[in-house]
């Protein structure tokens, strides 16, 4: 198992990467490829992009490349799906006092903010065409205005981006300008899903495991055989965060020290044969209930008469008959 980036603390004291960014990964597998070429783009301010699903691990990526850098400023990340498109300028370049009603002073946007350091701005494929241009400006010419100014700043800070998004699917669509797509990907990262790296999901599990166990004091704590083997064969569709708060979870509500299958959340106890049939069972009790009631209630409505009980439910009276054999008190009382 490698811990990422503990590999990396015995480099020179320049680095400045967050102990707290930890990557957890098979030793040759796809993600230590991936953190190799990472390690290479921090040496040069140009922009990275990195592309994977929903919980891969862009930020932590992100934040590891910032901290390999030359760069002393800090790394400042925006969610660019979390601004409404009329604030997105506001957002990056901040305004001048006066600028719009309200606006009592001067503010620095996000990007004065990472000055000397790194922007991350996440999901950037949510960012609407209008503001794709400006940041296409800031990208290529490293300068902006704020809002309300006609005067020009320029930008000391080097750009990362990040999308769960295909770009360039998006730039067929016309949903992503060209341009800037060009601009931006040319040093491009894609970071795997879990499902995709199976080798280590049994080394998160005993990282967060491991964690958790610090964390809620809580020590001992394991899967039983069972539990262990449906998370491994579990997809993991919200990949390692899912991972990580599926096992916080586990540990801290599990009432003992061995964790089992019963604690499991229902999407992955689904994968078990056992789980299944039981679910099957539970749904067809369920369904033999609501069935008497329906012959009950409908019985109760005719008066006992079964041809229009039969009538009532849409079937003939044989079939009802067949029905009500199911039930014994019920044919015991409505047979005649």
């Amino acid at each position: 198992m490698t811990l990422y980036p503990r590999a990396i603390q015995s480099t020179p004291s320049s680095h400045k990467v967050d102990p707290s960014v930890t990557f957890v990964f098979e030793a040759g597998g796809s993600m230590a490829e991936i953190l190799e070429l990472g390690e290479r783009f921090a040496e040069h301010d140009h922009p990275v992009l990195i592309e994977g699903e929903t919980g891969t691990g862009k930020e932590r990526v992100a934040r590891i490349i910032h901290g390999l850098s030359s760069r002393e400023g800090p790394i400042v990340a925006l969610n660019c799906s979390a601004i409404p498109a009329e604030l997105v300028e506001n957002e990056l370049f901040g305004h001048v006092q006066g600028a719009y009603t309200g606006a009592d002073s001067d503010t620095e946007g996000y990007v004065q903010r990472a000055s000397g350091g790194t922007l991350f701005l996440d999901e950037i494929g949510d960012l609407p065409l209008m503001q794709q241009v400006k940041l296409l400006r800031l990208v290529q010419e490293g300068e902006f205005e704020k809002v309300g100014s006609s005067d020009t700043i320029q930008a000391d800070v080097r750009f990362i981006f990040a999308t769960n998004r295909e770009l360039a699917a998006e730039v067929d669509q016309g949903a992503f300008r060209s341009d800037l797509f060009y601009r931006i990907q040319t040093f491009s990262l894609r970071l795997p899903p879990l499902r995709e790296r199976k080798a280590d999901v049994p080394l998160l599990i005993q990282h967060y495991l491991w964690l958790a166990t610090e964390q809620f004091n809580r020590p001992g704590l394991t899967f039983d055989g069972d539990a262990h083997k449906l998370l491994l064969e579990y997809s993991w569709p919200g990949n390692v965060r899912e991972l990580e708060n599926l096992v916080f979870r586990c540990a801290l509500l599990s009432p003992s020290h061995i964790i089992s299958v019963d604690q499991l959340p229902e999407q992955v106890r689904s994968n078990d044969l056992e789980y299944r049939r039981q679910k099957v069972e539970r749904l067809r009790a369920d369904l033999q209930r609501e069935e008497r009631e329906l012959l009950e209630a409908a019985l109760h409505v005719s008066g006992g008469n079964q041809r229009q009980t039969a009538r009532l439910l849409g079937m003939s009276r044989g079939s009802l008959q067949h029905q009500l054999k199911k039930y014994p008190e019920l044919w015991k009382q409505y047979s005649t």
